[in-house]
């Protein structure tokens, strides 16, 4: 593919009524998807990607040291918008008091958790229907709201210039860059053309606007054009927008970028740390975390009632709250949620936890000592260790927590489950658990993720702590390879050597880095994330200093073409 995008104008357009006039660029779009679709999910050396483990040595055999003096980043493909990226960006664009609905939108693909991966993002015949949909309801309802009509389009309506200066306005916006003037004389030519009457000329141009892939797609072609370049000045506010608020940037940080704010490191900083104390910075990465530790959706109970929905919602809210409050609290330790003995409830919540809370709504509750999730923080919430699908809780919590908090990927080699299912058929689970925790092809892993998974043994698949259970039922000791002390005798003390881990902050870290940049590290990715996980140490593990530290790092200003 062409290093540079052609100018919309370049591109054939149907000159037909709204919906398919403003699918300006449905064929352009269908072109695109299989740009967004390649590339590597993997490392060009065939490492699994997310590996991001010093290149070996050919020679010695031995891991070869990252030189960090030199910025390097790995091959980006082009992205798509997010769902969410796209909805965020809408209300910015049309001054809406909250992010408008697209439940028409389809789901983003998803990866490890995270549907930010560009490489899985395409574009369907669904997509191109929902956007011209949504493009086309947007329209009409701006151009009924006199108040905000007036504040978006920057002009009367029927002023002889105002289709022209809100084509140049709102497409500098929604492009994320100024319009040609070839560009721009052509939409205003063809809503001319096509519009029944003035305001319709608008709803063509926002319809055009937002179906185009300079819209949809987050194009960055860099300031040279070359497999690795520096990224443009706007295309530095873009991706700095996107990476912080999850969200196209507005007119102010492109003015920003425009007069070179953004051109020196210290100036790009200086900008990141103002974006990070705005409000916009914690709602994206409500989504961060909820992707992250997999508490977006609720598994129902076999046997719901009436007031299940409204358990799963507090439950949700409970992580929220916490994380919240350790992410963004000015001076907080972001790893305290793993250790803290306070929480959000509900009296519902409060009830299916065996605490008190008083009050009809969320209130603040500091476990007493001796209850079962005192000092045990997130460990606790039912809603990230309650059963997500119907695999062995032990197993998948003991995965998840590696997982999630150390980036340790278990993987089963390929046929091993067949060739061992005659072998346990038949068995106890308690014979099963401890065949897989001794026999040779088994224990390899099992001895890994079961010993800390059997620690959660009295809670169910919905969360909910049942002591009558006893841990030592299980023939196996609560044990966390790897710690400093290893075995642990309650969810408290595994919640500190969890904390304690020297791999906890590098994991986050490259948590982060997926999605924030669209794609699991590669090799070349090892200096930016090391950088991060040591600049958060350094601040007190303050949760924005790994966000500044994201976009402080030399790699933050490159693009690489993909190979």
């Amino acid at each position: 593919m062409s290093k540079t995008m052609p100018p919309d104008t370049d591109r054939s357009v149907p000159f037909l009524r709204r919906s398919l006039a403003a699918g300006v660029s449905a064929v352009a779009l269908f072109c695109l998807t299989g740009v967004a679709c390649t590339g590597q999910l993997g490392n060009s050396d065939g490492s699994p990607a997310g590996d991001v483990s010093d290149p070996i040595d050919p020679v010695t055999g031995q891991p070869t040291a990252q030189d960090c003096s030199v910025a390097r980043t790995s091959p980006s493909v082009l992205r798509r918008l997010s769902r969410l990226e796209y909805q965020l960006t809408l209300q910015d664009l049309f001054q809406l008091a909250e992010p408008p609905v697209v439940d028409s939108i389809p789901e983003d693909t998803g990866q490890g958790g995270f549907r930010t991966i560009a490489a899985l993002q395409n574009v369907s015949d669904q997509h191109l229907r929902a956007y011209l949909a949504m493009a086309e309801s947007l329209g009409q309802e701006l151009m009924a709201d006199e108040a905000r009509r007036a504040s978006v389009l920057g002009c009367e309506p029927e002023a002889a210039d105002c289709l022209e200066r809100f084509v140049q306005r709102f497409g500098k916006l929604a492009y994320r860059r100024p319009l040609s003037a070839e560009e721009v004389s052509d939409l205003v030519g063809r809503a001319t053309e096509v519009a029944e009457d003035r305001a319709d000329a608008f709803r063509f141009v926002i319809e055009a606007l937002l179906t185009s892939p300079s819209f949809l797609f987050r194009i960055e072609v860099g300031a040279n054009g070359a497999e690795t370049s520096p990224l443009s000045s706007l295309e530095l506010a873009s991706r700095l927008s996107f990476t912080l608020w999850g969200r196209s940037p507005g007119a102010a940080l492109l003015s920003r970028a425009e007069a070179g704010e953004l051109d020196t490191p210290e100036g790009l900083l200086a900008v990141a740390e103002e974006m990070v104390e705005d409000e916009r910075t914690p709602l994206f990465f409500n989504a961060f975390f909820k992707q992250w530790l997999t508490f977006e959706q609720l598994r129902p109970p076999a046997n719901p009632d009436a007031s299940t929905p409204a358990l799963l919602a507090d439950m949700i809210t409970e992580s929220e709250l916490v994380l919240d409050e350790h992410a963004f609290t000015p001076g907080a330790d972001f790893f305290d949620a793993l250790t803290a003995n306070h929480t959000y409830v509900t009296p519902a919540l409060a009830k299916f936890y065996g605490l008190e809370a008083t009050g009809d709504g969320v209130t603040r509750v500091e476990l007493p000592a001796g209850h079962h999730r005192a000092n045990t923080g997130l460990l606790t919430h039912a809603s990230l260790i309650s059963a997500k699908n119907d695999g062995d809780l032990i197993a998948v919590r003991g995965q998840w927590l590696r997982a999630a908090f150390l980036c340790q990927k278990i993987t089963i080699p390929a046929g091993l489950l067949e060739e061992l299912e005659s072998e346990l058929s038949g068995l106890s689970y308690l014979e099963v658990l401890e065949k897989r925790n001794t026999q040779a092809g088994c224990a390899g892993c099992h001895a890994l993720i079961d010993p800390i998974g059997v620690g959660f043994a009295q809670y169910d698949k919905e969360g909910r702590y049942d002591g009558s259970i006893g841990i030592d039922e299980f023939g196996l000791e609560p044990r966390f390879q790897g710690a400093a002390n290893e075995s642990f005798d309650s969810l408290a003390a595994l919640a500190a050597e969890l904390r304690r881990s020297h791999d906890l902050a590098a994991c986050v870290a490259e948590k982060l880095f997926t999605y924030t940049q669209g794609r699991e590290p590669a090799v070349e990715d090892r200096c930016a994330i090391d950088a991060a996980a040591e600049r958060f140490a350094q601040d007190g593990n303050r949760f924005r200093s790994f966000l500044t530290a994201i976009v402080r790092s030399p790699a933050f200003r490159l693009r690489r073409a993909p190979e």
